[in-house]
């Protein structure tokens, strides 16, 4: 089995309108995706396209039909990528009780001598949307990074402008990925994702639990309690959200939390 479990740690980083930054503790599952239906982990502690303590559904990434790999390649198709690949390792957080919300969640694909080809990164907002950036080189088992224009609207405080440029360092042993965001040749904000990697056992499985029994569950909160803290201590200016810019964008499970911050976040512009 090659799926394995990072603990590490999520920061972010903004330049203004005030300096702010900000870092916390997570897990991350690198799941091999050609071996999710037969992992040997107890059935209530991990399952694939059922509920169990740890779960992953198929329906929760992509917007095309089909398994995760069927998707994936039909991502790289559209790229014009025809070469299948032999590896494709999803890191992501996966459902703790049934629920999640991941921010940006990644496909590494690999050859057959094991090289990084391809990274399918699907963004996902707080407006119940989703955006697929299908990011394509030339094998390498070394660090690369990726320059592509920001095509998604993710948050309030920044509009859909600038480049992205994304480092992808990742190694079974080891994860390490940086996206910076550029605005008319600064760095405008960062993020970074770090972690060590440990098997994915039972074991492993219940030890997380222990050491982050609450973090699936926090991600929303925290992005809502940052954003209070930018509104009101940096006094950030509020983008409204556009309409899609591409169909690479595509709505995913908007619920309620969704429609109300929408309809918070007219009223707070309203209000200043």
């Amino acid at each position: 089995m090659r799926s394995r479990i990072y603990w590490g740690e999520v920061g972010h980083w903004r330049a203004g309108p005030k300096e702010h930054s900000f870092a916390y503790p997570i897990f991350t599952f690198a799941l091999e995706i050609d071996e999710l239906e037969s992992l040997s982990l107890s059935p209530w502690i991990f399952a694939y396209g059922r509920t169990a303590l740890f779960s992953v559904r198929a329906e929760d990434y992509l917007p095309e039909n089909g398994t995760l790999r069927d998707k994936v390649e039909q991502a790289l198709q559209r790229e014009g990528v025809s070469e299948v690949p032999a590896r494709i390792t999803l890191l992501t957080m996966p459902r703790y009780f049934g629920y999640v919300f991941n921010p940006v969640s990644f496909f590494v694909c690999r050859d057959a001598h094991d090289q990084v080809t391809a990274l399918v990164t699907q963004v996902n907002n707080t407006f119940g949307e989703s955006h697929l950036y299908t990011l394509v080189c030339q094998a390498t088992q070394s660090a690369h990074t990726w320059h592509f224009p920001k095509e998604f609207f993710v948050s309030p405080f920044f509009a859909r402008k600038g480049d992205y440029s994304l480092t992808f360092e990742g190694a079974d042993e080891q994860l390490g990925i940086r996206v910076d965001l550029e605005d008319n040749g600064e760095v405008v904000f960062s993020g970074r994702l770090s972690g060590l990697s440990y098997p994915l056992t039972r074991r492993r499985l219940l030890s997380t639990v222990l050491r982050y029994p609450i973090t699936s569950l926090l991600t929303m909160p925290r992005i809502h309690g940052q954003a209070i803290r930018l509104y009101a201590s940096a006094k950030a200016e509020i983008y409204d959200k556009p309409e899609p810019l591409n169909e690479y964008t595509f709505r995913s499970h908007q619920n309620l939390i969704h429609k109300a911050r929408l309809g918070l976040l007219s009223l707070l512009k309203r209000c200043r």
